[in-house]
């Protein structure tokens, strides 16, 4: 008994379509082992336990990140290689924690207060360094603030730096 096996291209069609399957076979369990994995996660101040919104979540030695929620939290696809997650944020210190098996990382964050020291924001908007410019700065600091409690900190800074005026918007 012969078997006829019909040619395309010069190779038998029956090998042909099973080199095929064959090929497909080993992509698609390729992607399945090369597979991203979601870490979820929410950030708040170690001091207060407050959400903090707004904090920079990367993957360390890459560009792939996002930023926390109006609630403080985050969610990240990673590669499986990723080992370590850096969370920064002005004003608090930058924290890095190891990734391991975990699929939701917490992350308490601290005040830097070294970091704010010596920062002016300019009349314009431009941030200098209080040494750096030619002319006096008024410093008002949260202690001060705090004296007088009020429900926002722009109406706290009203009458206590000189030339500065707060207009409040009335709703109709």
């Amino acid at each position: 008994m012969r078997i006829n096996f019909t040619t395309i291209a010069g190779y038998p069609a029956l090998l042909r379509v099973g080199f095929g399957w064959g090929i497909m076979a080993i992509l698609l369990s390729a992607n399945v082992w090369a597979q991203d994995r979601t870490l979820t996660g929410k950030v708040t101040s170690a001091e207060r336990n407050e959400d903090l919104p707004g904090v920079n979540v990367v993957v360390k030695g890459t560009t792939v990140g996002t930023i926390t929620d109006i609630n403080g939290e985050y969610t990240l696809a990673v590669s499986p290689d990723a080992e370590v997650l850096v969370f920064s944020f002005i004003g608090l210190e930058t924290k890095e924690v190891e990734i391991g098996n975990q699929l939701t990382i917490n992350v308490g964050m601290s005040a830097n207060v070294e970091q704010l020291s010596e920062v002016v924001v300019t009349a314009f908007g431009l941030e200098r360094e209080k040494k750096a410019l030619g002319y006096s700065v008024q410093e008002v600091g949260g202690e001060e603030l705090a004296q007088v409690p009020n429900q926002s900190v722009v109406n706290n800074l009203s009458g206590r730096v000189a030339g500065l005026q707060v207009a409040h918007n009335s709703s109709t």
